[in-house]
């Protein structure tokens, strides 16, 4: 059966459907590696009307599917080195969902903008051997709503002033008053509009307990935002229905030809998951990390060397090629 494109949904139903884990990723995707000023790029053209591409699912119904392939949830929390994998999810009796083949990376920073934060390290600091949020702080997503970006002032010529904030760099903010940061994620909390008069209702009810209802940028600045986030039905997508895991590894490989070339390890990773006797991805990113962590960084290993040492210890043929992976050949 083949896939079609389906009817677009908004920002806040794509986000609701990650929450309630009808969004999910597949083993074969690769980790989150945006940076957060990716993610505020992001919203920037999402508020600018920019068209931010289209989305492909996996509607994954078949239990054998669901009982021999890996799937994971999306990462909400990220925090540069420590907490950079995505948690597992069991979809053994589970209904059914959508895996995600083409547009983890904007997702997950659609998650993370409005619903997660973002820790990477301090300058000047040096890296722990554990979490510290001393050094790597979360941070939330703001949108200052008193003025707009100059573009010929900012190397990504943003209009719209997103930033990832700490608890004290926002507490420090509120002390100058020079500007107004408003946490993204607040929007989705803010009430339904069945019309979309009833938005500016909405914003002037908040901008009035906040002082703010006579700043025009502020008014039509967070009114934007609420119809970009809830309102305007741009995610995109087409819903890939075969049942197949082949026939999706091949579609995978397929939209992801033009862009990052895609690692040994995130090919091979996908197989090997569904016929290996434990977690693989655990495994191998444990080593990785006992090494990277073990040598006071002074060296370091990625999955692709982990398994290319397999595969050659195994007389195997390094070269991706989906009939070299038997289940026979990932027991050895």
């Amino acid at each position: 059966m083949a896939g079609k494109y389906e009817k677009e949904i908004t920002i806040e139903i794509a986000i609701k459907n990650i929450v309630n884990r009808t969004y999910l990723l597949p083993a074969i995707q690769r980790k989150f590696r945006w940076s957060s000023s990716q993610i505020e790029v992001l919203f920037d053209s999402i508020m600018r009307g920019y068209p931010i591409n289209t989305f492909m699912f996996w509607n994954v119904k078949d239990e054998l599917v669901k009982r021999s392939f890996k799937f994971y949830q999306f990462l909400e929390r990220y925090c540069e080195r420590f907490e950079e994998d995505n948690p597992d999810f069991d979809t053994n009796g589970h209904g059914d969902f959508y895996a995600v083949i083409d547009g983890q990376q904007r997702l997950t920073s659609l998650y993370i903008g409005l619903k997660g934060s973002y820790a990477y390290k301090l300058p000047r600091k040096w890296w722990p051997k554990t979490k510290d949020d001393s050094i790597l702080p979360p941070r939330k997503l703001y949108l200052n709503l008193l003025a707009p970006l100059d573009e010929e002032d900012n190397e990504e010529m943003m209009e719209y002033e997103f930033k990832f904030l700490t608890i004290k760099e926002y507490n420090k903010s509120l002390e100058k008053k020079d500007k107004f940061w408003f946490k993204v994620g607040e929007i989705l909390n803010f009430s339904e509009a069945e019309t979309n008069d009833d938005v500016l209702d909405i914003v002037m009810d908040y901008l009035n307990k906040e002082g703010y209802s006579d700043n025009k940028y502020a008014r039509k600045t967070l009114t934007r935002l609420y119809f970009a986030m809830r309102k305007d039905e741009i995610v995109h997508f087409y819903n890939e229905s075969n049942q197949q895991i082949d026939h999706v590894l091949d579609i995978f490989i397929r939209t992801n030809h033009g862009g990052t070339p895609l690692s040994y390890s995130d090919l091979l990773m996908s197989i090997a998951i569904a016929n290996w006797k434990n977690d693989a991805r655990e495994q191998i990113d444990t080593l990785v990390n006992q090494v990277r962590f073990g040598s006071d960084m002074e060296f370091s290993i990625n999955r692709d060397f982990v398994l290319k040492a397999a595969l050659t210890l195994t007389d195997a043929d390094v070269m991706f090629k989906v009939k070299n992976f038997t289940q026979k050949q990932v027991e050895e």
